[in-house]
């Protein structure tokens, strides 16, 4: 492989892929000149996890070998990122140095069960779960199917994670499973957030269904601790600093999560650990060579699929812009989209930008859930990820 590329993808998640895609689609000059730098064997649609954790998608349907998703002018080097200098512009990866013109940054988050004490040794046990993993999505829903009695408890932290409505996708379609079968199970809810949602009219909604479903439910709640064998999780007040044990006989842990590692000492990252990027126009704010978006990124909006399908044509044309020599133009205005499952069927569909004003994109009101827009994200969304969205298109 030749030591120098023009563009550089690190990461071949939703990102990297699809914006490698684009660039390549509308700059044929870069065939064979975009390298993308990924470790994984498999490429895979995580937005599809809740529902496999809940039944209703099978975990075999939410994956792909990573070569069949690497675009036609593309090379893929099969290494993690050892270490990123954006002023030599270098990428050191699986021990080989490459060096760019330019460079993506769509490396992902990384989850931190480390975090809580208990929480790996516990995961795969003791219906400890998570459908963050996903090697362990189908013992979320083996768990589902065998819990008869007692709580499941449903956790999310404080720190910014991937999937952001993971989380409250799980506690409806699990409550809807269990008062189907008619079980003596509760669904409880603890956040380490200081509210359900943070646009005031999806957030109102989900406090409605919550309520009506008689769910507990507690905000500002951390998970800190997993007792497995105890069937005990512990979790601490973000207000008052005090710690309360949930018996648990399930338990669907979202992790804390944090920026990648492999980009500490880089010049790259905010000081919370995110790549630091203009909101608008994903250019490194100090090195403008390198773009970023989707998780890995400081972009201050909900880190979802839906952000990164409307990121990337943004990113694609400001990227275009400074190989010419221009400044970027093109504006993003922080707009994501969060499907929240109600029940199994009815979904509601919360859309809105930085300014946490709703921008919806049918005449319904999606704040309502409907059947509808439940099909879309069960049935239309793989499809249109795998063969709209992975290539290039918006």
């Amino acid at each position: 492989m030749k030591s120098h590329f023009r563009l550089i993808v690190l990461g071949g998640g939703a990102g990297g892929i699809s914006t490698a895609s684009r660039i390549l689609s509308k700059k044929k000059d870069l065939k064979n000149e975009v390298l993308i730098i990924e470790p994984g064997d498999y490429h895979f649609f995580q937005p599809g996890w809740p529902l496999v954790g809940s039944g209703e998608v099978k975990s075999e349907a939410t994956k792909k070998p990573m070569a069949k998703v690497i675009p036609k002018g593309a090379r893929w080097m099969k290494a993690f990122v050892d270490s990123v200098d954006p002023v030599k512009r270098e990428v050191t990866a699986g021990g080989k140095t490459v060096s760019y013109d330019f460079l993506i940054v769509a490396m992902g988050l990384e989850l931190d069960f480390g975090a809580i004490k208990g929480a790996r040794e516990s995961l795969g046990k003791n219906r400890v779960c998570t459908n963050y993993v996903y090697n362990l999505v189908d013992y979320t829903y083996g768990s589902l199917k065998s819990v008869r009695t007692g709580n499941i408890v449903v956790t999310k932290p404080l720190s910014q994670i991937k999937g952001g409505v993971s989380a409250e996708n799980s506690i409806f379609t699990m409550d809807d499973f269990v008062k189907k079968h008619e079980r003596d199970v509760n669904v409880v809810f603890r956040s380490g957030r200081p509210e359900i949602f943070e646009v005031k009219k999806y957030s109102d909604s989900l406090v409605e269904q919550l309520e009506k479903k008689n769910i507990d439910y507690k905000l500002n709640e951390e998970l800190i601790e997993v007792r497995g064998g105890e069937k005990e999780a512990v979790f601490q007040n973000h207000q008052t600093g005090e710690t309360h044990v949930v018996p648990f006989e399930m338990l669907v842990i979202t992790p804390p999560m944090h920026g990648p590692d492999a980009l500490k000492g880089s010049g790259l990252l905010d000081a919370e650990g995110w790549v630091d990027v203009d909101p608008h126009t994903m250019m490194h704010k100090t090195y403008t060579t390198v773009f970023s978006l989707g998780d890995a990124s400081n972009l201050p909006t909900v880190k979802m699929g839906g952000a990164v399908r409307q990121q990337l044509p943004i990113l694609v044309d400001n990227l275009i812009e400074r190989m010419n020599d221009e400044d970027p133009t093109h504006m993003y205005d922080g707009k994501t989209a969060c499907p929240v499952a109600t029940e199994y069927g009815e979904l509601i569909l919360a859309e809105f930008g930085y300014d946490k004003i709703p921008k919806e994109t049918t005449f319904l009101d999606q704040s309502d859930d409907k059947k509808l827009f439940y099909q879309f994200k069960k049935n239309m969304l793989p499809y249109m990820y795998w063969y709209g969205m992975l290539n290039g298109k918006s």
